[in-house]
C-alpha cells in the first residue's frame, strides 16, 4: 500500500540518495527547491516520495558536473511539477525519461524539457538537426530510491519488533 503523504525525514534522504544535510538544506534555502510539505516554524521537514525522486535526480545531475543551482533549478522548474501533476505512485514512473535540451553553449534551468515514456526495447531517436540532450531515467531513479526507502522502513519495523520482543533463543 502506498501512502501519498510526506513520510520521510532528512536522515532518510541523506542515507538513501545520498546527499549531505548541508546540500539538502542549501537546495531548499538557496536553490529554490520546494518540497511538497512546508513545515511550521520549529517543526521537522517531511518529504514525499516525489520529493525524494526529485532530490535524487538533482544529485544525478550534480554528478554530471552541474552546479546545485542549475540542478535543483531544473528539478524545481520541470521535474517536480511533472511528478506532482502526472504521477500518482512510484510505479507510474516506470519507463519515464526526462529529456533536457541545453542551448548551444550552456544549460540553464529554463532549458526546454520533455518527458516521455520509453521501454528498454525501443530506440530513442534524436533528430539530426537537434542538439544533444541530457537524458535522466526518472523510472530507474524512482525504483532505486523507493526500494531504498522501503528497505529503511522494513529495517525500522524489524528493529522495533526486536526491541519489543527481545532476542529469540
Amino acid at each position: 500500500m502506498i501512502i501519498d503523504v510526506p513520510i520521510w525525514r532528512n536522515a532518510d534522504l541523506i542515507r538513501t540518495i545520498p546527499i549531505t544535510r548541508a546540500d539538502l538544506n542549501q537546495a531548499i534555502s538557496r536553490n529554490d527547491f520546494r518540497p511538497e510539505d512546508t513545515p511550521k516554524p520549529g517543526k521537522p521537514r517531511w518529504y514525499s516520495w516525489r520529493d525524494v525522486v526529485a532530490v535524487a535526480a538533482a544529485q544525478d545531475l550534480r554528478k554530471l558536473g552541474f552546479g546545485p543551482s542549475v540542478a535543483f533549478g531544473l528539478v524545481q522548474e520541470h521535474l517536480s511539477p511533472f511528478l506532482q501533476g502526472r504521477i500518482d505512485a512510484p510505479d507510474d514512473c516506470a519507463g519515464v525519461l526526462w529529456l533536457i535540451r541545453p542551448s548551444d553553449d550552456h544549460l540553464t534551468f529554463e532549458a526546454p524539457c520533455e518527458f516521455l515514456r520509453h521501454t528498454e526495447y525501443e530506440e530513442l531517436l534524436i533528430a539530426p538537426n537537434e542538439n544533444a540532450c541530457i537524458i535522466v531515467n526518472v523510472g530507474r531513479i524512482a525504483a532505486r530510491v523507493f526500494n531504498e526507502l522501503q528497505a529503511t522502513e522494513t529495517a525500522k519495523v524489524i528493529r522495533d519488533e526486536f526491541q519489543i520482543l527481545g532476542p529469540v533463543i
